[in-house]
């Protein structure tokens, strides 16, 4: 069985590498990518079960990533993440939900609430496909 894989993108190095620890050790395969642009790009070239994206990104914001994904391929699974910034970060998830995204993390989160919800959005429990 293959690994399911997922498309971590955040701008911030720290959360991406803390997330792609977390999924890997709940037994994913986790790509990190910095920025929208570069998702899109990593997506032409590769195929992802499941993208993890931050809502709040300096060249490509997540409503704007999350758009052209869904033009791309509507059937792909996103989850959106936010710690927040000039609104509460439920105020970004809700906008996110309202672009169709699959399921919302706050940040932060811990193992637990990252393998939780990503299961509620139809990742397998041992990161097998």
């Amino acid at each position: 069985m293959s690994k399911y894989r997922i498309l971590v993108v955040d701008d911030e190095q720290d959360i991406r590498d803390v997330s792609c620890l977390l999924l890997e050790k709940s037994g994913y395969e986790a790509v990190s990518i910095e920025g929208g642009q570069a998702a899109l790009d990593a997506m032409e070239k590769g195929t992802f079960d499941m993208v993890l994206t931050d809502m709040l990104m300096p060249d490509m914001d997540g409503v704007e990533l999350i758009t052209e994904i869904r033009r791309r391929n509507p059937e792909q699974t996103i989850v959106a993440m936010s710690g927040g910034g000039h609104a509460p970060k439920e105020s970004y998830l809700q906008i996110a939900k309202l672009y169709g995204v699959q399921g919302v993390i706050p940040k932060p989160f811990n193992q637990k609430k990252l393998v939780e919800a990503l299961i509620e959005c139809g990742a397998p429990g041992d990161g097998e496909d």
